[in-house]
């Protein structure tokens, strides 16, 4: 393929949007909604987050302080929270921030286009602070822009610099997309890249140029169409106009943070008042206990879609199935630490024998049959599958443990719930399967 360079890329430097003007207003603008006009504090963000969820969903987040309501607004956008980096839930002091982190990845998700950099890196000494390779940039205190990179963090797209003096000097070579940054806020940092894509024929510096930029710079944030065009230069490919619409970079290993470092512990689960939580005669499930509610859509003059009845969720991005994995894994974790402090003994495990349940117990001659929901979010609101429905009508001894805000290092939640409570709740239908006639 014979790449064709622009004779000139002009672009602009992008400066770092700041959490407390910049991002609201983009995020505002995008919903075309308002600020909400609140007092100081917690209560400014809480009140910004549920009127983000109101303008996506027709309800607020129904969060119980910030990191709950900014873990529900990312859940909503498919995004995986990550306490780490979107709020300060895993940090020592805590103290209910939102980070300037969970406002970008909000406005990126809205608006379906990344932020974008480019990242220089040398073969001289002054560049061993800013190493680079397909899999890794590394950048420390001394970096410049490196404030924004990590505000921006995960499914940001990079351009890779090279102003060595030996290979590629002074050109443009690859570009990339950022993974994850680790370790947090304290540096120095690993950007770990994804989808490195070296550049057919290397573009000229000299051929972009960046207004405001200083070349010397370690980082230096750019917009979308500057970072497509150099992308189209170096590759003869024009990149995809919103490729964040069906993404969630980072899930996996934010995940897996905190099962490493969170652990589940008997003695960290809450305790719960069985007896009040667990009726002794369970209630049986009515067949068809409430009318199924069917979605019902309204077509703007744009032909776009909005939920009329607001009944069921639109689906949500494509998300890392190894990721809603391993949630799953650690909400089965918690409910067995939870009835394990109940004082049930476990019985077997039959997540993998397809009987619509996933735990069996037994305490002083009763048996339970546990079904696990490991939740995203605070809202539990669950699918189950025909089995399970079954289950919940025709078997006495069926119980779901829904494990909400899963992915809290410690605040998590476990709800029990019986056949009565799932029968006789709210029922949408989220999807259809169809045989066709002949």
């Amino acid at each position: 393929m014979s790449v064709q360079h622009t004779p000139m890329i002009r672009g602009h430097k992008v400066n770092r949007p700041t959490k407390k003007t910049d991002l609201p207003k983009r995020i505002t603008d995008t919903l075309d909604i308002d600020m909400p006009k609140v007092s100081t504090g917690g209560s400014v963000e809480g009140a910004f987050l549920d009127a983000i969820q109101q303008a996506r969903t027709g309800a607020p987040t129904g969060g119980r302080d910030t990191y709950r309501k900014a873990e529900q607004v990312l859940e909503t956008l498919g995004l995986t929270y990550d306490p780490f980096w979107d709020t300060s839930e895993a940090a020592p002091k805590g103290g209910g921030t939102v980070t300037a982190r969970a406002y970008s990845r909000i406005w990126c998700a809205l608006t379906g286009v990344p932020r974008c950099f480019i990242l220089n890196r040398t073969d001289g000494p002054v560049g061993t602070g800013h190493e680079a390779d397909e899999r890794h940039y590394r950048y420390d205190n001394e970096g410049t822009g490196r404030q924004a990179l990590n505000d921006a963090g995960p499914g940001s797209r990079v351009i890779i610099c090279s102003t060595s003096k030996t290979e590629n000097p002074d050109a443009l070579v690859a570009h990339a997309t950022v993974e994850y940054i680790a370790p947090g806020w304290e540096g120095p940092w690993d950007a770990q890249l994804a989808d490195y894509v070296p550049f057919e024929v290397p573009v000229p510096r000299e051929d972009v140029h960046i207004d405001g930029q200083n070349p010397q710079h370690t980082i230096t944030e750019i917009a979308w169409e500057t970072y497509a065009a150099i992308v189209t230069a170096g590759t003869g490919s024009t990149p995809p106009d919103h490729p964040l619409a069906a993404a969630d970079p980072g899930a996996l290993v934010a995940v897996q943070r905190v099962i490493s470092e969170n652990p589940v512990t008997e003695t960290g689960v809450v305790d719960v008042d069985f007896d009040a939580a667990l009726p002794d005669a369970l209630p049986l499930g009515r067949l068809g206990g409430t009318e199924l509610e069917l979605p019902e859509y309204a077509e703007d003059e744009d032909g776009r879609l909005e939920n009329a009845r607001n009944v069921a969720d639109e689906p949500r991005p494509t998300r890392d199935p190894r990721a809603d994995s391993l949630a799953e894994k650690r909400a089965v974790e918690i409910a067995q630490a939870f009835m394990k402090k109940g004082g049930w003994d476990f019985r077997a495990d039959r997540q993998r024998d397809g009987v619509g349940y996933d735990l069996e117990y037994e305490k002083d001659g009763r048996v339970l049959h546990v079904e696990v929901k490991g939740i995203q979010g605070g809202q539990t609101v669950f699918n189950i599958t025909p089995k399970e429905w079954w289950r919940a009508q025709t078997d006495e001894t069926f119980i779901v443990i829904a494990v909400t805000s899963v992915l809290s290092p410690k605040d998590y939640v476990v709800n029990i719930i019986t056949r009565a409570q799932i029968t006789e709740g709210r029922r949408a239908v989220a999807s259809y399967r169809v045989w066709p006639t002949t």
